[in-house]
């Protein structure tokens, strides 16, 4: 089973860290399936309860970290560890994925906002876009051109097209306080963890209700 997310908690300052989420509003899209311990026939489910505060970028070449306490990005040599470079990365940041071309998606949870980041030469910020529901979870899928958060203040997902520019395309509801998102790289599905539950979407048969 694809786990959703990593990471640990124990980094995340108190401002970082998702919101309560509300009571669940909408049924969850897709299907919900509890834990497990295997002998049900459903696979072992483990609940993580972080977003990835690493990523690979330019192909594996540089390695970009959050670092949620110092709230700054980071960027190394894969290779050699050498550090190359580093920006602040908003008010609380949790999360990071990797974007085409050496770009680095940051999820800021305290600012409610999507960082972009530029890894080529020198560490910036080229653009914040705004994503109020204390965002959280974060993954890309960069085959299909894709990136999910989480929000965790709406019980929703995300669904945005990558770029330099990323922009929101769809919304889903999902399981109560969804704080981790992954995906699977070979057939696009989606798999949202929270409250104790797997929500799995596959791509094209979710409906999005937002």
């Amino acid at each position: 089973m694809l786990l959703a997310g990593c990471g640990s908690s124990d980094d995340l300052p108190p401002a970082a860290g998702p919101d309560r989420s509300p009571p669940l509003e909408e049924a969850p899209a897709g299907r919900v399936v509890g834990e497990s311990d295997g002998t049900g026939g459903e696979p072992v489910i483990e609940v993580v309860p972080a977003p990835a505060t690493e990523a690979l970028v330019h192909g594996g070449r540089k390695r970009a970290v959050v670092r949620p306490r110092e709230r700054v990005l980071e960027v190394y040599d894969t290779e050699t560890g050498e550090l190359l470079g580093s920006a602040p990365a908003g008010a609380g940041p949790t999360g990071v994925a990797a974007g085409e071309g050496g770009l680095a998606y940051v999820v800021d949870t305290a600012g409610d906002g999507l960082l972009v980041f530029e890894t080529t030469g020198k560490v910036r910020i080229r653009r914040r876009y705004p994503l109020p529901g204390a965002p959280y979870g974060i993954a890309s899928d960069l085959r299909r051109g894709r990136l999910w958060v989480t929000l965790t203040a709406r019980n929703e997902l995300v669904e945005l097209a990558t770029s330099a520019r990323p922009h929101r395309l769809a919304g889903y509801p999902t399981v109560r306080q969804p704080n981790a998102v992954g995906v699977d790289p070979a057939t696009g599905a989606v798999t949202v963890t929270g409250d104790g539950e797997l929500q799995l979407l596959e791509p094209g048969t979710a409906a999005p209700s937002r």
